[in-house]
């Protein structure tokens, strides 16, 4: 299981005044730091930690997309 493998998005938020983190199998999911790979990192270990949890449950998990094969 790989965090790495899920669609990431880091924006900047002029309003908030920082980068936020998301993850398009994770919508619910986010994370804010001062740096583009501060958040992504964070992000990253929390997407790590859900999909290990869900996989430990037994839960439906969100299966990050197929690797493009073309």
């Amino acid at each position: 299981m790989s965090a790495a493998q899920y669609e990431y998005e880091v924006a900047w938020s002029a309003e908030e005044r920082t980068f936020i983190a998301r993850v398009k199998e994770f919508p619910s999911l986010e994370a804010r730091a001062d740096s583009r790979g501060g958040a992504l990192r964070a992000l990253k270990s929390v997407v790590y930690a859900v999909a290990k949890d869900l996989a430990e449950s037994g839960a439906e998990s969100h299966e990050p997309p197929p690797a493009d094969t073309q």
